[in-house]
Parts: C-alpha cells; sequence; structure tokens
C-alpha cells in the first residue's frame, strides 16, 4: 500500500513548485497549500508518473481560477457532475492533469498528476510480468515505491469463476515466493478477500463475482 507524506507549505508570499526532476515540468501551489506526495517513484500502465494531493484553503471555483492564470491559454477543461473540474496540458513531452472537486468548507482539493509521454509511447505492449488466468483484461496496473519499498496494485477482470481465479492466482503468487497466510479469507458467495505473505513480501487479493465477470484486485508489497 502506497506511503503518503504530508508536507506543508509554509513560505509566505509565493508560489511553491513540485520538486524539480530533472526537465519535468514544475507546477505551482499557493503558499499555503497542503501536499500529500503519492509515491516517489509512480508507474500507471508502464507509465511514469508525478501524482500529488493537494488541500487548498480556497474554493473550487477559486483552484480553477488559480490554475487558468498560471498555466496558461493552452489548458483544456472537462466539468464533472459534483463541481468537479479536470484541467490538463500538453507541455514538451509531458501531460499535465489536475482533478480538482469541493471540501468541507471554503476549501478544495486536487489530485495533480504528471506523465512521461516519452515513455508512454515505449510502455505500449510491454510484458506484463505476471501470468494471468485465461481471457483476462487488465484494467489499471499502478506501481509505487516509497523509501524502497515497492507497492503495485493489478485490477483485471475475466469470465472465470471466483475458485479458478483463486487456484490459478494462489500458484503464480507460489511461485514468486508468496504463501497463503494463515489469516482466514474474508468471504462471502459473490467475493473473497485473500492474504499472502513471504521473506519481506506480502500480498492482498480481492475476488468479486459480478454479471458474469469477476473482477480481480491484487496488491503486492515488497520491503527492501
Amino acid at each position: 500500500m502506497m506511503q503518503r507524506v504530508i508536507k506543508s507549505m509554509l513560505m509566505l508570499g509565493c508560489l511553491i513548485p513540485l520538486p524539480a526532476w530533472a526537465d519535468w515540468p514544475e507546477i505551482p501551489y499557493p503558499w499555503d497549500a497542503k501536499v500529500e506526495s503519492i509515491g516517489e517513484q509512480v508507474r500507471l500502465n508502464g507509465v511514469p508518473m508525478r501524482m500529488r494531493q493537494v488541500i487548498f484553503n480556497q474554493s473550487a471555483k477559486e483552484t480553477v481560477r488559480f490554475y487558468r492564470e498560471r498555466l496558461g491559454p493552452k489548458l483544456a477543461e472537462e466539468r464533472l457532475p459534483g463541481g468537479e473540474r479536470i484541467l490538463a496540458q500538453g507541455r514538451g513531452d509531458y501531460f499535465i492533469t489536475l482533478r480538482i472537486r469541493p471540501a468541507s468548507g471554503n476549501t478544495s482539493m486536487a489530485l495533480v498528476s504528471v506523465s512521461d509521454m516519452r515513455a508512454a509511447r515505449e510502455a505500449s505492449g510491454r510484458p506484463l510480468g505476471f501470468i494471468l488466468p485465461a481471457d483476462s483484461r487488465v484494467l489499471s496496473d499502478m506501481e509505487s515505491t516509497d523509501a524502497g519499498k515497492q507497492s503495485r496494485q493489478l485490477v483485471f477482470q475475466n469470465p472465470l469463476d471466483i475458485n479458478t481465479n483463486r487456484s490459478s492466482l494462489a500458484r503464480e503468487l507460489q511461485s514468486r515466493g508468496y504463501r497463503p497466510d494463515v489469516s482466514p479469507s474474508r468471504k462471502t458467495p459473490d467475493a473473497e478477500v485473500l492474504y499472502f505473505q513471504g521473506e519481506k513480501r506480502e500480498a492482498q487479493l480481492t475476488l468479486v463475482r459480478k454479471d458474469g465477470l469477476t473482477q480481480a484486485v491484487l496488491t503486492t508489497i515488497r520491503t527492501p
């Protein structure tokens, strides 16, 4: 599971940028914004990303105005239900996305991500590195590294039943040094949660059966 480190930005009267990573673009923040780091290194579907969750001491409308002024005219906007806005901008070989929504009181929150589009092209067709049950379709693959701890969340679905998925995935995990945990699994007729342990590693597998499909969420963690 991804560690989160909350940093309070306390420099009065200035803008706080994301830390510089080589030529990655910097995103400005108001001086009193609170920023949560989501992994030192993050990959979503093989694409390197820098991700932050930000809390603003201003309304969502004011936050949108703030970024309109600072990111310039080449900024795509999309309105979502509930007052959410998505702002997006290409900048060289990078793509910036801000998902802004209202929070409690007169505050707002945003998930800020910067994607390396050069690496996205290279990641196309990359091997998954994990054998999934037959007819599986990957919905999401997120990897994160924090202080040497490597986490991965793989979400996929297939038409196979829960028992078939459980057996196939347990074999694959055991081949990678994971063994079933002594803790009993949580189970209902249409869902099951299983736990696995190993040397400096652990995993959780959630299986849900609905509308003729099984959706699986596999989270693995390896510590240094």
